[in-house]
């Protein structure tokens, strides 16, 4: 396994963890992680009902993603994402978000796990350090871009994930 394969996998596990941990909360249910089959990243069950979840990742461009992967991975040299000045930062997100969506949303890997237990969560942490309510407009005006032919149904609900307060929050994304 390379280096940042497993960088990935403790993301994802974490991102599951906590996904968990919100939606138990306010759902009043009781699911655990069973297994980690990669993809989906997780199968997780409660006491009525086993479910999958899939986790993707939306960096604000793919300079920044291989900056973070750069810096958070041992042995590698970090490679910053360069100087400014940046411009329509929540436009690229944007793009980024819908690109991401539609990559997860017409993959057919799914099929087995939808198939055995119904459909999925599907999580997209939002990786962009000047988000706030703006970028959410941003991808707001941008979901009509989303071509829904393409989609599998295997996903009954997407979420998005974003840092806030130094912990990670979770949000029904109600636009597809």
């Amino acid at each position: 396994m390379n280096k940042r394969k497993h960088i990935q996998q403790s993301h994802e596990r974490a991102v599951v963890k906590d996904f968990l941990g919100w939606l138990n909360a306010k759902r009043g249910t009781c699911y655990k992680v069973i297994a980690e089959p990669n993809p989906p990243d997780a199968v997780i069950r409660s006491i009525r009902r086993t479910r999958w979840v899939e986790v993707g990742d939306v960096f604000w461009t793919d300079k920044y993603a291989r900056d973070l992967y750069s810096y958070a991975t041992p042995g590698e040299t970090r490679k910053a994402v360069g100087p400014g000045p940046f411009v329509d930062m929540d436009k690229s997100l944007a793009k980024n978000f819908i690109r991401i969506l539609e990559q997860k949303l017409s993959k057919k890997t799914y099929k087995t796990y939808y198939e055995k237990y119904g459909s999925g969560f599907l999580i997209l942490c939002i990786n962009h350090s000047w988000f706030d309510k703006s970028t959410i407009e941003e991808i707001k005006n941008n979901t009509n871009k989303i071509n829904k032919s393409q989609h599998s149904g295997y996903f009954s609900d997407v979420f998005i994930s974003f840092s806030s307060l130094n912990r990670r929050v979770f949000m029904k994304w109600k636009e597809i």
